[in-house]
């Protein structure tokens, strides 16, 4: 059985003194940098890198024929489509390449959807990072003395806009 401690259930004066010290520190620093902070969900700024380079195994473009949608889906992924536009996260192609969209039900939002596009079939013929991901053990050895976490998660949309190559190259 868990016990918990008279420290645990009324912490020290200091501790306490330290949070309040630290959430006015937060608030400090979000408030002097508050321009980085998305005004809504389509203000996600821009990266400042390098166009990327897609690396494919075949000349072969990938072009897919859309997936069947009812009238009033088809109205929402266009509505969709043009606020991203307007925002400027993405832009009118004329490509070989095509993949399938198609609308996701957000979980926390009720009936509200979001945009998805299924690249698996691109992604199978891209070339392999030969950059490994991190192992997760390192990555917490090197956030073990951190204070703050926060998480990223671009505004809700999941959309993360790369400049890329105009025509990508064949391995």
């Amino acid at each position: 059985m868990l016990k918990t401690t008279e420290d645990q259930v009324n912490p020290p004066q200091s501790v306490t003194e330290n949070k309040c010290e630290l959430r006015k520190e937060v608030k400090d620093i979000i408030k002097n940098f508050d321009s980085v902070f998305s005004k809504d969900k389509y203000d996600v700024g821009a990266l400042r890198v390098e166009p990327q380079r897609i690396v494919l195994n075949s000349d072969l473009p990938v072009s897919l024929r859309p997936y069947r949608t009812s009238p009033v889906e088809e109205q929402e992924i266009k509505s969709q489509v043009e606020k991203l536009l307007q925002a400027g996260l993405i832009k009118e192609s004329n490509s070989p390449y095509s993949s399938l969209v198609t609308l996701a039900f957000k979980r926390d939002e009720g009936k509200k959807t979001r945009l998805c596009i299924d690249f698996r079939k691109l992604n199978a013929l891209c070339k392999s990072d030969s950059e490994p991901l991190p192992l997760m053990d390192s990555l917490l050895d090197k956030l073990s003395k951190a204070k703050i976490f926060s998480s990223l998660d671009l505004a809700s949309i999941g959309l993360l806009v790369l400049a890329c190559a105009h025509s990508p190259k064949r391995y």
